[in-house]
C-alpha cells in the first residue's frame, strides 16, 4: 500500500468537515478526527487488544481511509466504512501476533553467508538521509519535528513523544501530522534520488574494466 500522504490526509479532513452527521457536536474536523480515532481505539480494546496497540491500529485504520478518498472511492458513511478497515486491520495484526507466537525453539538453523549488498543499501540510505536533512529541512524545528516524529526507538512511548512535540513547537495533534507528512515527502524524494546517484557512481565501469585486461 502507498505511504499516506499530507494531500491524502487533508482530504480525509475535509471529508469530515463535510459531513454533518458525524460527531454532530465536534467543533471542527480536526475534533471529528480525533472522535473517531477515540472509538476504534475503544473497539480494539474491547477485543483485548493493548492500548499502545490499539492506538497505533487505529491511526493505520484511518490512514488507510485516507488513502482510498484521495483515490476517488465514493464513501457514504465515513464511520462504518473506518470501522469496517478497522476489522481487517486487526485481523492482519491477530494473525500476525500468532506467526510471533510460535515456539521457534524447534525451527532449524540455516547457516547463510552474508551478503555484503544486502547491506549496502541501508548504509546509503543513512548517508544520504543526513545529507537530506540538511538540504531539504533547513529549520531547526523541522529537523526537530520530523526526527521526532519517526522516532522508532520510542516503541511504546511513541504517542506521548509526538504530544510531547506537538508541545514544543506550538502544533495540534492533527497539525503536527500534515506537517510530518509534508516533510517526509520532501525527504522520501530527495533521499531516493541521494540513493541512486550514489548506487550509479559505485557500479564497475565495463569500459574501464575491458582496458586493464587488454593491458
Amino acid at each position: 500500500m502507498s505511504p499516506l500522504t499530507a494531500t491524502a490526509f487533508e482530504q480525509l479532513l475535509d471529508r469530515f468537515e463535510g459531513d454533518e452527521k458525524l460527531f454532530p457536536s465536534a467543533a471542527n474536523s480536526a475534533e471529528k478526527y480525533e472522535l473517531l480515532r477515540q472509538k476504534l481505539v475503544k473497539c480494539l480494546t474491547w477485543k483485548g487488544v493493548s492500548e499502545t496497540d490499539a492506538d497505533a491500529l487505529a491511526d493505520t485504520a484511518l490512514d488507510r481511509v485516507a488513502l482510498k478518498i484521495s483515490q476517488g472511492e465514493v464513501i457514504e458513511n465515513i464511520k462504518a466504512y473506518a470501522c469496517e478497515v478497522l476489522r481487517y486491520v486487526w485481523l492482519e495484526y491477530i494473525k500476525k501476533h500468532k506467526e510471533l507466537a510460535v515456539d521457534d525453539e524447534n525451527m532449524p538453523v540455516i547457516a547463510v553467508e552474508p551478503n555484503p549488498e544486502i547491506f549496502d543499501e541501508p548504509d546509503l540510505r543513512v548517508r544520504c538521509l543526513r545529507k537530506c536533512l540538511a538540504e531539504v529541512v533547513p529549520e531547526e524545528n523541522d529537523r526537530l519535528l520530523i526526527v521526532g516524529y519517526y522516532d522508532l526507538e520510542a516503541g511504546d512511548k511513541i504517542k506521548n513523544v509526538r504530544k510531547d512535540l506537538a508541545e514544543k513547537l506550538g502544533f495540534t495533534m492533527i497539525n503536527l501530522k500534515v506537517k510530518a507528512l509534508r516533510l517526509r515527502a520532501r525527504l522520501e524524494k530527495c533521499i531516493n534520488e541521494c540513493v541512486e546517484r550514489l548506487s550509479v557512481t559505485k557500479m564497475p565501469n565495463s569500459d574501464t574494466n575491458k582496458r586493464g585486461e587488454s593491458v
